[in-house]
């Protein structure tokens, strides 16, 4: 079945504006209310209503939340604690200043569950940090990109939440499902960093020797803020909190650090950061509404089964099926925020999994992985262009350093859809 000429159209003019540089949230709109206005045939009313309908959800609630959570733990001090702390347990190590950015990413990640966030936060602490040791900026831009991306891997995740809302899995579930692919992410960065380091000679600080007595120091300023995901998945595994009362959890958790342990955040700063995360959780909130019209308008011309004749005899193997659903994230990943991909895909991708038998948690966090990657390839990549702001570096630039992790993760990808079980084993423990 051949796809309309409309929606050609629409597709096409959301690509154009995307790429001349429109918010994506906008230019998915902009396009879906063009369509609308081609055909015809539909009143636009439909098309407040389906906007409204997407976000009115108490699972998407949460992401303002964790927002704001994000936001506090940057202007809480949080995050050179934690900095700190992976700087004592691997900075004496030849290149130890990359290995600290992946490690520090890793952790926060457990905090925000915000890509954005924290590599808005690692860059602009750790490559000032990393120039001094005789790093390149546009290769520690790269990096901060690369190890922002770990924080919707390793829970809590917004993308998680958002997909959760979309099929009904777990978020519980998919939380534990990205602890072993968000390590084996992390991992993989480190191996990378360790070969550019050493063949290209970045390295010419003077490091420190090993000590004990500094990792116990780091380890009692980083407990507290490393218990928040423990507070958080473990209040939903236990059926304590839902995933929205567990963002809540985090926020108050966080806002207690920030105002009465580390007293770095005063009574007075509150009205900004809540306005902050209110402005970031508008977006979001937008894409996610725009998102929500553009996949009924594909829905409803029929683009499920153009989808459908991608797989063809594919559909009885789990294995193609697998990697027919990632490579169209990946080319969706290069054009499309991700959770505008969720809400444009998921519905339609989601079934056919489920028929030929794949594990919904594995799906899910596969999927997510996926989101990850899209936030470092051109032209939408929202960490390059935060990593870019925030460094002071051009995308192009960073791009050119940024290679190395996209390939490393596309194969972390492949593994993880050969040996799904590395997803599976933990969440395999609850039932």
């Amino acid at each position: 079945m051949a796809i309309s000429t409309m929606l050609l159209i629409m597709i096409g003019l959301f690509l154009v504006l995307a790429v001349i540089g429109i918010p994506i949230g906008v230019a998915i709109g902009v396009a879906a209310l063009a369509e609308l206005l081609m055909q015809g045939t539909v009143p636009l009313l439909i098309a407040p209503q389906r906007m409204y309908a997407a976000v009115n959800s108490v699972t998407l609630m949460g992401i303002p939340f964790f927002m704001l959570a994000g936001t506090i733990m940057e202007r809480s001090g949080i995050t050179e604690k934690l900095i700190n702390f992976a700087n004592a347990l691997v900075g004496s190590l030849k290149g130890g200043m990359c290995y600290v950015s992946v490690l520090t990413g890793m952790l926060m990640g457990g905090i925000s569950g915000s890509a954005p966030a924290d590599t808005s936060a690692l860059s602009s602490i750790m490559v000032p940090s990393m120039e001094k040791c005789g790093y390149k900026r546009d290769f520690s831009a790269a990096i901060m990109a690369s190890s922002g991306t770990l924080g919707i891997i390793i829970p809590p995740s917004m993308p998680m939440i958002v997909l959760g809302s979309i099929t009904g899995i777990s978020v519980g579930k998919l939380f534990l499902g990205g602890i072993i692919p968000g390590i084996l992410f992390g991992i993989s960065f480190m191996i990378v960093c360790f070969f550019i380091v050493t063949f290209r000679k970045l390295d010419k600080s003077v490091r420190t020797a090993f000590s004990l007595k500094a990792l116990i120091g780091t380890l009692k300023g980083a407990l507290l803020p490393m218990l928040a995901p423990i507070i958080i998945v473990g209040g939903i595994l236990t059926g304590i909190l839902t995933p929205t009362e567990s963002a809540i959890a985090a926020v108050a958790y966080t806002l207690f650090l920030g105002v009465a342990v580390y007293r770095t955040i005063k009574l007075k700063d509150l009205p900004e950061l809540f306005m902050s995360s209110i402005v970031g959780a508008a977006n979001v909130m937008l894409i996610i509404a725009a998102s929500s019209l553009f996949a009924w308008i594909l829905q409803t011309n029929n683009f499920q089964q153009v989808v459908l004749r991608l797989f063809g005899s594919a559909i009885n193997s789990q294995i193609m099926v697998m990697l027919i659903i990632n490579l169209i994230f990946l080319i969706g990943g290069c054009f499309l925020e991700g959770t505008a991909m969720q809400i444009m895909f998921i519905p339609i991708l989601f079934p056919i999994a489920t028929v030929v038998g794949i594990n919904p948690i594995a799906f899910g966090v596969t999927i997510i992985c996926n989101i990850a990657l899209g936030n470092l390839t051109p032209p939408v990549g929202i960490c390059l262009f935060v990593a870019s702001s925030s460094s002071g570096v051009t995308v192009d630039k960073i791009i050119h350093e940024i290679m190395p992790f996209i390939a490393i993760s596309a194969v972390d990808i492949l593994i993880l859809i050969f040996f799904p079980q590395l997803i599976t084993w933990i969440p395999g423990f609850i039932r």
